[in-house]
Parts: structure tokens; C-alpha cells; sequence
């Protein structure tokens, strides 16, 4: 009879050690957020394909291009048509370009047309008075493909705001080296975008190693 006490005893000591285990295990998952699900890393975002969802940020990896625009204020990707071409994605930038303390804006608009080819469209506007007033010179647009690109476009914004433009002309084929020639842009004196120098630099297939 004293052996069946003792053999109870241990047996509620078991369970009750066993529930302070699964009330800790609780705890800090309630303290530490979800657990990852089978497949999923943690800090690792996948784009949706939503239309309504915000798309992921894109940081460029060491030694890749970046167009110099990062952390966008509103990010959106779009359906694209049944052959696979239409506006893929568009990002704003709420960035003060003229330093006048004002936040101005910057679009830019991934357009695909169903192949490896592809366009970043981008426009620039002032905030003047509470109006956005569109500043963006002519030919704002990148041409990329598969093999190379022929327009490729960056923004600077220290010491003063300036964007530089890197294109060539397309000639025979995509994979054709052309000369390159860069222009720079940056307000002039009645704060408008303006090209302020523009130089050839070399043949090349990919503008994108000139930057």
C-alpha cells in the first residue's frame, strides 16, 4: 500500500514537471513570435503575387547595380496580361531632391512585354506649394535585356542631388558593343533637371559596368 502512494506520488511529480515544461515552451513562443513554418526562413520575404499586397524591397547584392533608389514609401506589384507583359511593379519615393525641406517624389514603373526585355520608367516631381509638378526630362527610361543592357539609370542624392544616365545605341544585336556616352543631370539655376555635362566613355555590351 505504501508503494502504490510512493508510485503515485512521482507520478503527479512527472506530470506536473511535465506541464511547467509546456507552459515555458508556451511562454516563449508567445514572447518570441511565431514559429517558422517547414520550408520558411526567418528574414527572408517571398513577393506576392497580390495585387494588393506590398512587394518586397529590393536590396542589391554587393557589387550589383542599384539604380540608387532604396526603401520605397509605397510598393505595388501588378497582374500582368496573358502573354506576360504590362506594368509589373511600381515603387514611390517620397525624397526631398532640391533641399528645400520638402519631401518631392520619385516613380519608378517595372514594365515588362513578355520576353527578356524589359523597361524601368521613371518620373520626377517637385512639390511645389502642396502640387507635385512633373520635372522628368525626356527619355527617362532604361533598355534592358537578357544579354545586356543599352540605358541604364542612377540617382544620386550627396553631396547635391544629380542622376546619371549611361546609354549606347543598339546595333546588329543586343549582344553588339556601341559606344556608351554618359550624361549627368542636375538643377540649374531656375531649378530645373537639366544635363549639365555629357561625355563617351567606351564600346561596351553591358552599360551597367560603367557605373
Amino acid at each position: 500500500m505504501k508503494q502504490t502512494h510512493q508510485f503515485g506520488g512521482i507520478t503527479v511529480n512527472v506530470l506536473l514537471i511535465i506541464m511547467l515544461v509546456v507552459i515555458g515552451v508556451l511562454i516563449y513562443i508567445l514572447a518570441g513570435g511565431p514559429m517558422p513554418k517547414f520550408g520558411q526562413t526567418h528574414g527572408v520575404v517571398s513577393p506576392s503575387a497580390n495585387d494588393n499586397e506590398i512587394a518586397p524591397t529590393f536590396v542589391p547584392s554587393p557589387g550589383e547595380f542599384s539604380d540608387g533608389l532604396i526603401n520605397p514609401d509605397f510598393s505595388q506589384s501588378y497582374q500582368l496580361d496573358e502573354f506576360g507583359s504590362g506594368l509589373a511593379q511600381r515603387d514611390i519615393f517620397d525624397i526631398d531632391i532640391n533641399e528645400d525641406g520638402i519631401r518631392d517624389r520619385i516613380t519608378r514603373n517595372r514594365n515588362e512585354n513578355g520576353t527578356a526585355h524589359f523597361y524601368d520608367e521613371y518620373k520626377i516631381e517637385l512639390n511645389i506649394d502642396g502640387e507635385f509638378v512633373d520635372i522628368t526630362p525626356d527619355g527617362f527610361r532604361t533598355t534592358e535585356g537578357a544579354e545586356c543592357a543599352l540605358t541604364k539609370i542612377k540617382f544620386i542624392f550627396q553631396p547635391d542631388f544629380r542622376v546619371i544616365k549611361i546609354s549606347r545605341p543598339w546595333q546588329d544585336s543586343w549582344e553588339t558593343p556601341t559606344m556608351a556616352t554618359r550624361t549627368i543631370y542636375a538643377f540649374n539655376e531656375n531649378n530645373i533637371l537639366a544635363p549639365v555635362s555629357s561625355q563617351q566613355l567606351k564600346t561596351v555590351c553591358d552599360v551597367s559596368d560603367l557605373f
